[in-house]
């Protein structure tokens, strides 16, 4: 019977479906936390925007105040020849967010050259602008020192902050600082933003391939929260989408089990009924477990529907074997009833004796019959039977009828005791009634792990007309001689018992079973 077709194991199923309940939530939580690396990087690219135009602005007054008509080249040094210089974001929240700003500033000494005239110049701008992007600017020199802001830390130096010295060096910089506002928060559907993040960047103003100012400009990143509450449609569109698929993968749970095991449950309770019903074949996702116990029902089934029609058929041919002993039983019975006065001595011993033989031939059948039953409903062998010491006994008890021959049968083979005598003994039995002149051969050799036995007659052979016949219970060709009909019978049974076989040659020079357990 080939192996039935199954998906994965059902464990590994469930593990899908804990693993789907598991991540759903992690997923959410890392996508979360991406879509806030995104708003950091959005927040950058518009402070970026915002800090190279009010850079220009001011590189024009502070050219304008120096004197200079001729603008000098305004590129970083190490890129002069680049056609377009992008600057990208360069805020990481994955090494961390910074603390707030230090409070206390150094103060930088007043002056009142071109970059505070400059400064004075472009404030104004920096002051309208906050109020429609939000973003707070400040514009320092060489120094450090705010030369123009937006709002606040005008006099102060910010030389000391390391996105202000990265910048003083000729590179832009970025950096994201913990928020501390002492306002409540907006509401969500304010345009202010909501989060507790703060963005600073930090762009260098070059003029002569040197850095004569730089860009300072922060602004609080847009939370998650505000963002997705701007983006509700699209968000509830999600959602709906996360529910659909959580059911589409209910049901397909649903499907890939309940539905096998309830048509499974169904089947049974119509063959529990006498109902005769096939099982359809797994598809290829039906869950192993579910298609080995749907395998198992049919071997079940298949199984209860042989021993009911085996039952039936021994039913019939024990009555048909005993009718002929019972009724010779009850005929000498009566006839000793009625004529036992006129009967003499010898003529009642041969009526007690016909009785006699028949009550034992119904005992062989008997017993023969239970053996044979035992046989189909024993349990696993426990025990490992001792090859070469079992046939060594079985041949002693046969003595000079028997030659025994042990090739390279296995040591030990696991197969019950009684199972392995009945048959070797009825195939035995058999042989030594039709050996002829010559002992019986019993060869015992090995085949792949299993236990061969051959054993072999030098009688007649079997005909023609029994030969289709030699493994029917109750057939016999010497009833006179005791014999029931079953030992070869029991020797198939023990065959099939442990997934073996049992075949034969005849021939003029005598008959061969072998025997393969």
């Amino acid at each position: 019977m080939s192996a039935p077709r199954s998906g994965p194991r059902l464990s590994w199923w469930l593990l899908g479906a804990n693993l789907f309940v598991l991540l759903t939530p992690l997923i959410a939580v890392v996508g979360l936390r991406l879509y806030e690396t995104l708003l950091v990087r959005q927040t950058e690219r518009q402070l970026i925007a915002q800090s190279v135009l009010v850079g220009e602005a001011w590189r024009e007054r502070w050219l304008a105040a120096r004197g200079v008509e001729l603008p000098p080249p305004f590129r970083p040094p190490t890129r002069a020849d680049d056609p377009f210089i992008p600057i990208e974001p360069v805020a990481n929240l994955a090494s961390g967010v910074q603390p707030p700003q230090p409070a206390d500033l150094p103060e930088c000494s007043p002056g009142d050259g071109p970059e505070q005239r400059a400064g004075k110049a472009v404030e104004p701008l920096l002051r309208r602008a906050q109020i429609f992007n939000l973003s707070a600017a400040r514009v320092l020199d060489a120094r450090g020192c705010v030369v123009a802001t937006s709002r606040g830390d005008a006099g102060r130096s910010l030389a000391g902050l390391p996105e202000v010295a990265s910048a003083l060096g000729g590179r832009y910089s970025a950096i994201a600082r913990e928020r501390v506002s002492d306002e409540p928060l907006p509401p969500i559907s304010d345009v202010r933003s909501r989060g507790a993040i703060r963005v600073f960047t930090a762009l260098p103003v070059f003029s002569e391939g040197k850095v004569v100012a730089v860009v300072r400009m922060s602004r609080t990143s847009l939370d998650a929260l505000t963002s997705l509450w701007h983006s509700r449609r699209g968000l509830l569109v999600a959602l709906a989408a996360t529910g659909l698929t959580a059911l589409l993968v209910s049901l397909l749970f649903g499907t890939l089990i309940a539905r096998p095991l309830r048509i499974i449950a169904r089947t049974a309770d119509v063959v529990a009924q006498g109902g005769n019903a096939s099982l359809p074949e797994p598809s290829r996702w039906t869950p192993a477990e579910v298609a080995s116990l749907r395998q198992s029902l049919v071997t079940m089934t298949e199984r209860l529907r042989n021993r009911a029609r085996d039952l039936a058929e021994y039913a019939a041919e024990v009555t048909h074997e005993l009718k002929g002993p019972i009724t010779a039983v009850r005929g000498a019975a009566e006839l000793l009833r009625e004529q036992w006065q006129a009967m003499d001595g010898a003529q009642r011993e041969r009526f007690l004796t016909n009785i006699e033989v028949d009550a034992a031939r119904m005992e062989r059948l008997v017993n023969r019959l239970l053996d044979l039953a035992r046989i189909g409903n024993a349990p696993e062998a426990a025990d490992r039977v001792d090859v070469p010491g079992f046939f060594r006994s079985i041949a002693e008890r046969f003595g000079d009828a028997v030659s025994l021959e042990l090739r390279r049968p296995p040591a030990r083979v696991a197969v019950g005791a009684d199972h392995l005598h009945s048959a070797v003994q009825n195939l035995i039995e058999n042989a030594v009634r039709y050996r002829g002149e010559r002992p019986v051969e019993v060869t015992v050799d090995g085949r792949d792990g299993r236990l061969v036995v051959t054993v072999r007659d030098h009688g007649p052979g079997i005909s023609e007309a029994n030969q289709p016949r030699i493994f029917q219970r109750f057939f016999t060709t010497c009833p006179d001689e005791g014999g029931t009909g079953l030992g070869l019978a029991i020797v198939k049974a023990v065959a099939e018992r442990y997934r073996g076989s049992i075949t034969w040659r005849t021939g003029p020079g005598g008959t061969a079973f072998e025997l393969v357990i």
